[in-house]
Protein backbone atom coordinates (compact mmCIF):
# COMPACT_ATOMS: atom_id res chain seq x y z
CA UNK A 1 0.00 0.00 0.00
CA UNK A 2 1.15 3.55 -0.34
CA UNK A 3 -0.24 6.70 1.14
CA UNK A 4 -2.87 8.53 -0.81
CA UNK A 5 -4.00 11.25 1.40
CA UNK A 6 -2.94 12.78 4.78
CA UNK A 7 -4.77 15.40 6.38
CA UNK A 8 -3.87 17.11 10.22
CA UNK A 9 -6.28 18.84 11.85
CA UNK A 10 -7.09 20.45 15.53
CA UNK A 11 -9.94 20.91 17.65
CA UNK A 12 -9.67 23.43 20.45
CA UNK A 13 -12.61 25.42 21.50
CA UNK A 14 -12.38 27.61 24.54
CA UNK A 15 -14.91 26.39 27.28
CA UNK A 16 -15.18 23.43 26.14
CA UNK A 17 -13.65 20.76 28.04
CA UNK A 18 -11.11 18.60 25.65
CA UNK A 19 -12.91 15.42 26.69
CA UNK A 20 -16.16 16.85 25.09
CA UNK A 21 -14.13 17.74 22.03
CA UNK A 22 -12.68 14.38 21.84
CA UNK A 23 -15.80 11.99 22.29
CA UNK A 24 -17.55 14.60 19.67
CA UNK A 25 -14.23 13.75 17.38
CA UNK A 26 -14.33 10.39 17.96
CA UNK A 27 -18.24 9.68 17.28
CA UNK A 28 -18.27 11.47 14.00
CA UNK A 29 -15.34 9.34 12.70
CA UNK A 30 -17.77 6.25 14.09
CA UNK A 31 -20.66 7.76 12.15
CA UNK A 32 -18.98 7.94 8.95
CA UNK A 33 -16.84 5.09 9.38
CA UNK A 34 -20.30 2.76 10.14
CA UNK A 35 -22.30 4.92 7.74
CA UNK A 36 -24.51 2.06 5.97
CA UNK A 37 -23.40 -1.01 7.93
CA UNK A 38 -26.77 -2.98 9.54
CA UNK A 39 -24.94 -4.50 12.07
CA UNK A 40 -23.18 -1.17 13.98
CA UNK A 41 -24.64 0.14 16.81
CA UNK A 42 -24.85 4.02 16.82
CA UNK A 43 -23.11 4.94 19.61
CA UNK A 44 -18.82 4.56 19.36
CA UNK A 45 -17.74 1.20 21.37
CA UNK A 46 -14.47 -0.76 20.80
CA UNK A 47 -15.04 -3.57 18.60
CA UNK A 48 -14.21 -5.01 15.11
CA UNK A 49 -17.10 -5.29 12.53
CA UNK A 50 -17.01 -7.11 9.04
CA UNK A 51 -19.85 -6.93 6.53
CA UNK A 52 -19.67 -7.44 3.46
CA UNK A 53 -16.46 -6.46 2.16
CA UNK A 54 -16.22 -3.61 4.92
CA UNK A 55 -14.06 -4.11 7.81
CA UNK A 56 -14.32 -1.73 10.60
CA UNK A 57 -11.54 -1.81 13.30
CA UNK A 58 -11.79 0.60 16.60
CA UNK A 59 -8.80 1.07 19.45
CA UNK A 60 -8.88 3.27 22.14
CA UNK A 61 -6.87 4.02 25.09
CA UNK A 62 -6.57 6.39 28.08
CA UNK A 63 -2.78 7.50 29.39
CA UNK A 64 -2.70 10.16 31.64
CA UNK A 65 -4.01 13.32 30.49
CA UNK A 66 -3.95 11.63 27.12
CA UNK A 67 -6.46 9.72 25.18
CA UNK A 68 -6.52 8.07 21.33
CA UNK A 69 -9.19 7.03 19.50
CA UNK A 70 -8.39 4.70 16.18
CA UNK A 71 -11.02 3.95 13.58
CA UNK A 72 -9.33 1.83 10.46
CA UNK A 73 -12.07 1.51 7.71
CA UNK A 74 -11.11 -1.18 5.02
CA UNK A 75 -13.02 -1.19 1.72
CA UNK A 76 -13.09 -2.15 -1.61
CA UNK A 77 -13.39 0.70 -3.99
CA UNK A 78 -17.31 0.70 -5.37
CA UNK A 79 -16.66 1.15 -8.90
CA UNK A 80 -13.06 -0.84 -9.67
CA UNK A 81 -13.28 -3.88 -7.03
CA UNK A 82 -9.27 -4.44 -7.36
CA UNK A 83 -8.59 -0.82 -5.72
CA UNK A 84 -8.67 -1.81 -2.15
CA UNK A 85 -8.64 1.38 0.05
CA UNK A 86 -7.40 1.93 3.80
CA UNK A 87 -8.60 4.51 5.94
CA UNK A 88 -7.51 5.39 9.17
CA UNK A 89 -8.48 8.03 11.76
CA UNK A 90 -6.97 8.83 14.89
CA UNK A 91 -8.12 11.00 17.04
CA UNK A 92 -5.72 12.11 20.15
CA UNK A 93 -6.93 14.31 23.20
CA UNK A 94 -3.76 16.08 25.00
CA UNK A 95 -5.30 18.14 28.20
CA UNK A 96 -7.77 20.61 26.18
CA UNK A 97 -6.33 19.91 22.17
CA UNK A 98 -7.83 17.25 20.41
CA UNK A 99 -5.41 16.45 16.82
CA UNK A 100 -7.21 14.54 14.69
CA UNK A 101 -5.38 12.73 11.75
CA UNK A 102 -6.70 10.76 8.85
CA UNK A 103 -4.77 8.81 6.35
CA UNK A 104 -6.35 7.05 3.31
CA UNK A 105 -3.74 3.86 1.77
CA UNK A 106 -4.51 2.38 -1.69
CA UNK A 107 -3.46 -0.91 -2.47
CA UNK A 108 -3.60 -1.25 -6.01
CA UNK A 109 -3.97 -5.16 -7.36
CA UNK A 110 -1.97 -4.26 -11.01
CA UNK A 111 0.06 -1.10 -11.83
CA UNK A 112 -1.91 1.77 -13.24
CA UNK A 113 -2.62 5.47 -12.44
CA UNK A 114 -4.75 5.37 -9.15
CA UNK A 115 -7.59 7.49 -9.02
CA UNK A 116 -8.72 10.38 -6.93
CA UNK A 117 -8.82 9.45 -3.19
CA UNK A 118 -11.10 12.36 -2.39
CA UNK A 119 -14.31 10.37 -2.21
CA UNK A 120 -16.96 12.23 -1.58
CA UNK A 121 -17.77 10.41 1.97
CA UNK A 122 -13.83 11.71 3.00
CA UNK A 123 -14.89 14.92 1.72
CA UNK A 124 -17.61 15.28 3.91
CA UNK A 125 -16.10 13.80 6.90
CA UNK A 126 -13.36 16.45 6.53
CA UNK A 127 -15.86 19.13 5.89
CA UNK A 128 -17.78 18.16 9.31
CA UNK A 129 -14.56 18.79 11.12
CA UNK A 130 -13.83 22.04 9.07
CA UNK A 131 -17.09 23.24 10.04
CA UNK A 132 -16.70 22.55 13.90
CA UNK A 133 -13.62 25.33 13.78
CA UNK A 134 -10.96 23.11 13.24
CA UNK A 135 -7.08 24.28 12.31
CA UNK A 136 -4.13 23.66 11.18
CA UNK A 137 -1.25 25.03 12.99
CA UNK A 138 -2.15 28.76 13.54
CA UNK A 139 -4.76 29.30 10.62
CA UNK A 140 -8.07 27.98 10.80
CA UNK A 141 -9.20 26.00 8.06
CA UNK A 142 -12.11 26.64 5.97
CA UNK A 143 -14.19 24.92 2.49
CA UNK A 144 -15.04 27.83 0.95
CA UNK A 145 -12.54 30.38 -0.95
CA UNK A 146 -11.43 33.92 0.92
CA UNK A 147 -11.38 36.59 -1.20
CA UNK A 148 -8.50 39.60 -0.62
CA UNK A 149 -9.78 42.89 -1.84
CA UNK A 150 -7.47 46.10 -1.02
CA UNK A 151 -3.81 46.84 0.28
CA UNK A 152 -4.96 46.09 3.77
CA UNK A 153 -6.23 42.35 3.41
CA UNK A 154 -2.97 42.13 0.98
CA UNK A 155 -0.52 43.25 4.10
CA UNK A 156 -3.12 40.76 6.27
CA UNK A 157 -2.54 38.21 3.83
CA UNK A 158 1.17 38.39 3.60
CA UNK A 159 2.11 38.84 7.56
CA UNK A 160 -0.76 37.06 8.57
CA UNK A 161 -0.79 33.94 6.16
CA UNK A 162 1.93 33.63 4.01
CA UNK A 163 4.60 34.27 6.42
CA UNK A 164 3.36 32.84 9.37
CA UNK A 165 5.86 30.43 10.77
CA UNK A 166 2.96 28.65 12.00
CA UNK A 167 1.21 27.49 8.85
CA UNK A 168 1.50 24.00 8.38
CA UNK A 169 -0.55 23.67 4.56
CA UNK A 170 -0.03 25.11 1.58
CA UNK A 171 -1.76 28.20 0.47
CA UNK A 172 -3.34 28.06 -3.22
CA UNK A 173 -4.11 31.35 -4.52
CA UNK A 174 -6.06 32.55 -7.80
CA UNK A 175 -5.63 35.85 -10.09
CA UNK A 176 -8.36 37.44 -12.26
CA UNK A 177 -7.43 37.87 -15.79
CA UNK A 178 -6.66 41.33 -16.73
CA UNK A 179 -9.35 41.66 -18.89
CA UNK A 180 -12.58 41.57 -16.94
CA UNK A 181 -12.51 41.40 -12.43
CA UNK A 182 -14.18 38.37 -11.12
CA UNK A 183 -13.29 36.15 -13.61
CA UNK A 184 -10.71 33.04 -13.81
CA UNK A 185 -9.44 30.91 -16.40
CA UNK A 186 -11.70 28.03 -16.95
CA UNK A 187 -8.78 25.56 -17.19
CA UNK A 188 -7.21 26.57 -13.32
CA UNK A 189 -10.21 24.49 -12.18
CA UNK A 190 -13.15 26.26 -10.45
CA UNK A 191 -12.05 28.32 -7.19
CA UNK A 192 -14.69 27.36 -5.24
CA UNK A 193 -14.36 23.44 -6.19
CA UNK A 194 -10.64 23.55 -5.36
CA UNK A 195 -11.49 24.82 -2.20
CA UNK A 196 -13.93 22.28 -1.25
CA UNK A 197 -11.99 19.17 -3.28
CA UNK A 198 -8.84 20.58 -0.55
CA UNK A 199 -10.47 20.88 2.35
CA UNK A 200 -8.63 20.45 5.51
CA UNK A 201 -5.45 19.86 3.04
CA UNK A 202 -5.14 23.83 1.99
CA UNK A 203 -6.14 27.40 2.67
CA UNK A 204 -7.72 28.78 -0.69
CA UNK A 205 -7.73 32.66 -1.62
CA UNK A 206 -8.72 34.22 -4.32
CA UNK A 207 -7.88 38.27 -5.61
CA UNK A 208 -10.70 38.96 -7.81
CA UNK A 209 -9.16 42.90 -8.64
CA UNK A 210 -6.49 43.18 -10.87
CA UNK A 211 -5.34 46.40 -9.25
CA UNK A 212 -4.88 44.05 -5.93
CA UNK A 213 -2.46 42.05 -7.60
CA UNK A 214 -0.06 44.99 -8.56
CA UNK A 215 -0.30 45.39 -4.63
CA UNK A 216 1.00 42.29 -4.23
CA UNK A 217 3.81 42.09 -6.47
CA UNK A 218 4.68 45.36 -4.89
CA UNK A 219 5.05 42.92 -1.66
CA UNK A 220 6.34 39.54 -2.86
CA UNK A 221 8.27 40.75 -6.09
CA UNK A 222 8.94 37.30 -8.17
CA UNK A 223 6.76 35.20 -5.88
CA UNK A 224 3.48 37.42 -6.99
CA UNK A 225 0.64 35.87 -9.15
CA UNK A 226 -0.66 38.17 -11.81
CA UNK A 227 -3.48 37.92 -14.69
CA UNK A 228 -5.13 34.49 -14.43
CA UNK A 229 -2.58 32.72 -13.14
CA UNK A 230 -2.34 30.35 -9.83
CA UNK A 231 0.35 29.65 -7.77
CA UNK A 232 0.87 27.86 -4.77
CA UNK A 233 2.69 28.95 -1.62
CA UNK A 234 4.20 26.19 0.74
CA UNK A 235 4.77 26.68 4.06
CA UNK A 236 7.95 28.14 5.59
CA UNK A 237 7.64 30.92 3.17
CA UNK A 238 10.30 33.40 2.60
CA UNK A 239 10.52 36.64 0.56
CA UNK A 240 14.29 35.51 -0.71
CA UNK A 241 12.53 31.84 -2.07
CA UNK A 242 13.80 31.33 -5.38
CA UNK A 243 10.38 31.66 -7.01
CA UNK A 244 10.79 28.01 -8.73
CA UNK A 245 10.10 26.55 -5.67
CA UNK A 246 6.42 28.07 -5.31
CA UNK A 247 4.81 26.67 -8.29
CA UNK A 248 3.43 29.14 -10.73
CA UNK A 249 0.58 28.50 -13.31
CA UNK A 250 0.56 30.84 -15.70
CA UNK A 251 -2.69 31.41 -18.02
CA UNK A 252 -0.78 31.08 -21.01
CA UNK A 253 0.21 27.56 -20.42
CA UNK A 254 -3.30 26.26 -18.43
CA UNK A 255 -5.49 24.15 -19.85
CA UNK A 256 -8.15 21.11 -19.44
CA UNK A 257 -5.57 19.35 -16.78
CA UNK A 258 -4.44 22.29 -15.17
CA UNK A 259 -7.00 22.42 -12.19
CA UNK A 260 -6.84 18.54 -11.63
CA UNK A 261 -3.10 18.84 -11.48
CA UNK A 262 -3.25 21.40 -8.94
CA UNK A 263 -5.14 19.40 -6.68
CA UNK A 264 -3.29 16.22 -7.00
CA UNK A 265 -0.12 18.17 -6.15
CA UNK A 266 -1.22 19.57 -3.07
CA UNK A 267 -2.60 16.10 -2.15
CA UNK A 268 0.54 14.29 -2.88
CA UNK A 269 2.63 16.98 -1.32
CA UNK A 270 0.19 16.24 2.25
CA UNK A 271 0.58 12.46 1.71
CA UNK A 272 4.32 12.47 1.66
CA UNK A 273 4.58 14.68 4.73
CA UNK A 274 1.52 13.65 6.70
CA UNK A 275 2.54 12.12 10.54
CA UNK A 276 0.14 10.79 13.09
CA UNK A 277 -0.81 12.83 15.62
CA UNK A 278 1.55 12.87 18.56
CA UNK A 279 1.37 10.45 20.98
CA UNK A 280 -0.63 8.63 18.98
CA UNK A 281 2.20 5.66 18.76
CA UNK A 282 2.83 5.97 22.06
CA UNK A 283 -0.92 5.00 23.07
CA UNK A 284 -1.08 2.37 20.76
CA UNK A 285 2.08 0.86 22.27
CA UNK A 286 -0.07 1.24 25.71
CA UNK A 287 -2.88 -0.27 24.60
CA UNK A 288 -0.86 -3.61 23.18
CA UNK A 289 0.70 -3.89 26.28
CA UNK A 290 -2.98 -3.88 27.83
CA UNK A 291 -3.70 -6.57 25.35
CA UNK A 292 -0.81 -8.61 25.93
CA UNK A 293 -1.38 -8.28 29.67
CA UNK A 294 -5.15 -9.79 29.32
CA UNK A 295 -3.62 -12.41 27.50
CA UNK A 296 -1.03 -13.58 30.01
CA UNK A 297 -2.96 -13.46 32.46
CA UNK A 298 -5.74 -15.94 30.99
CA UNK A 299 -2.83 -18.46 30.37
CA UNK A 300 -1.22 -18.11 33.47
CA UNK A 301 -4.68 -18.75 34.77
CA UNK A 302 -5.76 -21.80 33.39
CA UNK A 303 -6.58 -24.93 35.67
CA UNK A 304 -5.71 -27.38 33.30
CA UNK A 305 -1.78 -27.86 33.00
CA UNK A 306 -2.15 -28.94 29.93
CA UNK A 307 -3.74 -26.78 28.37
CA UNK A 308 -1.45 -24.23 30.21
CA UNK A 309 1.37 -25.95 28.51
CA UNK A 310 -0.08 -25.97 24.87
CA UNK A 311 -1.28 -22.19 25.52
CA UNK A 312 2.35 -21.38 26.28
CA UNK A 313 4.37 -23.34 23.52
CA UNK A 314 2.14 -21.32 20.87
CA UNK A 315 2.56 -17.98 22.62
CA UNK A 316 6.47 -18.92 22.62
CA UNK A 317 6.57 -19.95 18.70
CA UNK A 318 4.03 -16.48 18.34
CA UNK A 319 6.77 -14.35 19.65
CA UNK A 320 9.46 -16.24 17.49
CA UNK A 321 7.52 -15.37 14.19
CA UNK A 322 6.51 -12.23 14.86
CA UNK A 323 10.37 -11.49 15.63
CA UNK A 324 11.32 -12.84 12.69
CA UNK A 325 8.98 -10.95 10.64
CA UNK A 326 10.16 -7.91 12.41
CA UNK A 327 13.71 -8.39 11.37
CA UNK A 328 13.00 -9.06 8.06
CA UNK A 329 10.65 -6.00 8.22
CA UNK A 330 12.97 -3.59 9.43
CA UNK A 331 16.37 -5.22 6.85
CA UNK A 332 13.82 -4.13 3.73
CA UNK A 333 13.22 -0.78 5.54
CA UNK A 334 17.19 -0.67 5.62
CA UNK A 335 17.79 -1.19 1.95
CA UNK A 336 15.00 0.99 1.01
CA UNK A 337 16.85 3.84 3.14
CA UNK A 338 20.31 2.87 1.70
CA UNK A 339 19.22 3.35 -1.83
CA UNK A 340 17.16 6.33 -1.17
CA UNK A 341 20.47 7.83 -0.24
CA UNK A 342 22.63 6.44 -2.97
CA UNK A 343 20.16 7.52 -5.38
CA UNK A 344 20.08 11.33 -3.76
CA UNK A 345 24.30 11.18 -3.99
CA UNK A 346 24.10 10.57 -7.61
CA UNK A 347 21.34 13.21 -8.70
CA UNK A 348 22.51 15.67 -6.35
CA UNK A 349 26.08 14.93 -5.05
CA UNK A 350 24.63 15.34 -1.22
CA UNK A 351 23.76 12.13 1.26
CA UNK A 352 21.10 12.53 3.16
CA UNK A 353 21.30 13.33 6.86
CA UNK A 354 19.55 10.58 9.13
CA UNK A 355 16.52 11.14 10.31
CA UNK A 356 16.10 12.49 14.07
CA UNK A 357 15.01 10.29 16.44
CA UNK A 358 11.07 9.53 17.12
CA UNK A 359 9.00 7.85 19.64
CA UNK A 360 8.89 4.62 17.92
CA UNK A 361 12.11 4.49 18.60
CA UNK A 362 12.12 5.36 22.11
CA UNK A 363 15.16 7.78 21.89
CA UNK A 364 15.14 11.38 22.51
CA UNK A 365 15.52 13.24 19.50
CA UNK A 366 18.56 15.62 19.24
CA UNK A 367 18.20 19.14 19.54
CA UNK A 368 16.82 21.04 16.85
CA UNK A 369 20.03 22.72 15.77
CA UNK A 370 21.78 19.85 15.33
CA UNK A 371 19.66 18.14 13.02
CA UNK A 372 18.45 19.77 9.67
CA UNK A 373 15.07 18.19 9.07
CA UNK A 374 13.88 18.45 5.31
CA UNK A 375 11.49 19.95 4.09
CA UNK A 376 8.41 17.89 2.34
CA UNK A 377 7.47 20.15 0.05
CA UNK A 378 10.98 20.89 -1.78
CA UNK A 379 10.05 17.25 -3.24
CA UNK A 380 6.54 19.08 -5.38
Amino acid sequence: MFRALGARLTLDHKGVAGAALFEAAAQRAWDWATGGLKTATDLLTEVDLQENDVEVHVIRCDGGDRSLCRITVQRSDEWDPSLLWLTTVDAVRTGELVDIGVSVEQDLRHLRVPPSPLAPPLVALLHDFVSDGATAGTQRLRAVPEAILGSEQIDSFVQACLLDPGRRLPVVLFSAIKEEDGTYPSDAGNPALTARELCGLAHVFVMPRVEDSHRLTKRLGMLSVYDGAVRIYWPRLRLTDPPPRHPLHLRQRLNTSSGPAIIRRVVEAGARSYRPPDGTATLLAIRWREHEEERIAAITHDPDPARQASLLRDELLRVIDAKVALEHEMETLRHQLMRADEGDSLLTGVRTQAHPATELTGRQASPAHEVALPDPYDVA
